[in-house]
């Protein structure tokens, strides 16, 4: 059997002069240390039960809550693991194989301990992360990440993306240490949950367990369906107004 490799988000976001995101970059340490294992583990599980059975397991269901998820978790995973999930990630053949809260806690630059509001699933080589953030706004977003940020509408509330850095690492079924090395790169969107992007927000991130490159575009397909269905949503404005893939000229853009 061949070995397994994971990925999880870089601690390397960007930054603009005079700010300080340290507290977001140990958030991101943290998800990239938890969420490997999660969903390597999972899958191996998973795989064995295929094996042992000689068929495709069912998609999986969200993971019971514990005493240690965040009291929101449920209700995120339940609006992330939709039955069109797959296809609204562009991979209709594939599966949800893990559903679970990921990371559930991260530590802040004073060594205070933060709850992380969250979901994750993994459909094929596709990892999807949803998180709820009732401190960071939409431009609280834009020191953050390695590339341009783009300001745009869905469903009339303000968002904004960013990139994140991935590494994966692997092992041998067979024992022996774990090694890491460099990924891919994570596209994350961050929608506001009022139309004006104050008052906290949610996040989607999306990246691959391969080479691949993910499908940005899908974020928008995923916030429609998902965001309506959450707490705190604000539905006063709810015009379908997702942009394509590649920003149009009218679209803002922050360096």
């Amino acid at each position: 059997m061949t070995d397994q490799q994971g990925t999880g988000l870089s601690a390397e976001p960007g930054s603009e002069p005079g700010k300080e995101p340290d507290i977001r970059v140990g958030a991101q340490v943290v998800a990239a240390l938890a969420m490997g294992g999660v969903l390597v583990a999972g899958l191996l599980v998973l795989q064995h039960r295929q094996d042992a059975a000689g068929k495709p397991a069912a998609a999986a269901t969200c993971q019971a809550a514990t005493a240690d998820d965040s009291p929101r978790y449920p209700a995120l995973c339940a609006a992330l693991n939709r039955p069109d999930l797959p296809v609204l990630v562009g991979a209709p053949m594939d599966r949800v194989t893990v559903a679970g809260p990921g990371p559930t806690h991260w530590t802040s630059s004073d060594g205070t301990k933060e709850v992380v509001h969250g979901a994750e699933v993994q459909i094929g080589q596709i990892s999807l992360r949803l998180t709820d953030d009732d401190d960071l706004d939409v431009t609280d977003a834009e020191i953050m990440g390695t590339a341009a940020h783009h300001r745009a509408q869905v469903l009339g509330h303000l968002s904004t993306t960013y990139e994140m850095n991935t590494f994966g690492f692997s092992f041998s079924l067979g024992g022996g240490p774990a090694s890491s090395e460099p990924g891919g790169v994570a596209h994350n969107l961050v929608i506001g949950k009022h139309p004006d992007g104050h008052g906290g927000s949610y996040e989607l991130a999306i990246w691959r367990q391969d080479a691949g490159t993910p499908d940005e575009a899908s974020l928008y397909r995923i916030a429609e369906a998902v965001l309506p269905s959450l707490p705190g949503w604000d539905t006063g404005t709810m015009a379908p107004s997702a942009p394509p893939a590649t920003p149009s000229p009218a679209a803002e853009t922050v360096q």
